[in-house]
This record gives C-alpha cells, structure tokens and sequence, in this order.
C-alpha cells in the first residue's frame, strides 16, 4: 500500500510540474487605428466622421495545448473613439466626440507554423473579446444631453497573424496584425418617432501587435 502511495505521489507530482512548465505569461501593447460603422433607419441618420490612433495594453496566460497550438486568456485596456455628426429637425448638423474606454477580456487561440528559421515561426490567432463599456468622456463641445446611448457589454472578434522569435527557450517576442470586430456594436440610440432602437454604431480596431513571453 506504501509503495502505491509513493507512486501516485510521485507521478502527481511529475504531472503538476509538467502543468507548471507548459504556460507563460506575456506583456502586450498594440497600437490601433479605430474605424466607426454607423446603420440607421432613422429619417435624419447620424454619420460616422472618420477614425483615430488609440491604443490597447495588457496581459496574458497562454498555455501550450499542442506543439503548434496553444490558448491564451488575457485582461486589457482599450482606448477608442467615435465622431458622429447628426442633425436635428430645424437646426444645422450636430457634431460630437467620444473618447471610449474598455475593459478587454481576450480568449484566443493560436495557431504556429514549424519554424521557418531557427527560432522563428508564424502564427494566426483568432478568437473572441468579452468587454466591458467604461465610461465614456466628450472629446467635442456638446449642447444639450449626449447623442450616444451606451451598451454596457460588448463582445469583440479578433483575426490576425504575424511573426514569433524566440530569444531563449522561455523568452520570444511576437509582431502581428489583427482586427477586432466589434460584434454587437458600442452605441444604440432609440428615434422618439418610431420607439424601436434603430440607430447603432461599431466602433472596430486594426491593431499593431507587439507581444513579449516569458
């Protein structure tokens, strides 16, 4: 019975090690441009009024399902942003801006190649981004109440690839492109002539991805 004991002790013990080695940590932070999307039926719709250079930062846990393939799970923040020019029955075109906040939960998974040289391998990610809506903060004049509606829940999806180099056996940094779409949009807006929410807005990112393991 002791030696049983001893066995299942020491393979349990293997077994966490193995656990312990088959993850790692990253630090990120991606660049972003942000493009808006505005659909309406609304008489007099509003329009989106062009991107901005934000950014996203944050970290991660991945871990190694398979030589090629591994899962990561992560927490950013996420800046954005949204310019919309509207009109008003009556009076000349109304102009805002917002700076947005995010909270980013990412789940993703990545996909490597075999190396192509000597510690360098490509990879595509892909996966989904549960957010939550931080406030946001006017960036333009506004007179009267705020035209954007927030939801306070999103959910993005990300597609991307790029390069991964790999300094030592734990160390590698990873460069990439991705875009996040943004599912369910970040606005919606009711028109007090029909009821029914008919007016929302995606506000998506293209990213520069810069990703440190270790």
């Amino acid at each position: 019975m002791k030696r049983v004991l001893w066995l299942a002790l020491y393979f349990s013990i293997g077994y966490s090690h193995a656990m312990a080695w088959s993850g790692r940590f990253s630090a990120e932070c991606a660049p972003a441009y942000t493009t808006n999307r505005v659909y309406s039926h609304m008489q007099s719709p509003p329009y989106a009024t062009g991107g901005a250079i934000r950014m996203h930062f944050g970290g991660a846990y991945h871990l190694a399902l398979q030589e090629h393939c591994s899962v990561s799970l992560g927490l950013s923040y996420a800046l954005g942003h949204i310019a919309l020019t509207h009109a008003t029955a009556g009076s000349a075109p109304i102009h805002e801006a917002y700076s947005l906040n995010y909270i980013w939960i990412p789940c993703l998974c990545r996909f490597y190649t075999s190396e192509v040289k000597i510690d360098t391998s490509i990879y595509c990610k892909l996966g989904i981004i549960p957010s939550i809506h931080l406030p946001a903060r006017a960036t333009s004049h506004l007179d009267g109440p705020a035209f954007l509606t927030k939801r306070p829940l999103g959910c993005f999806i990300l597609l991307g690839g790029g390069v991964k180099y790999d300094f030592s056996p734990t160390n590698s940094l990873a460069l990439g492109i991705s875009y996040c779409w943004d599912l369910p949009g970040v606005m919606y807006k009711k028109d007090p002539n029909n009821g029914p929410i008919d007016c929302y807005c995606h506000n998506n990112f293209i990213c520069l991805d810069i990703c440190c393991l270790f």
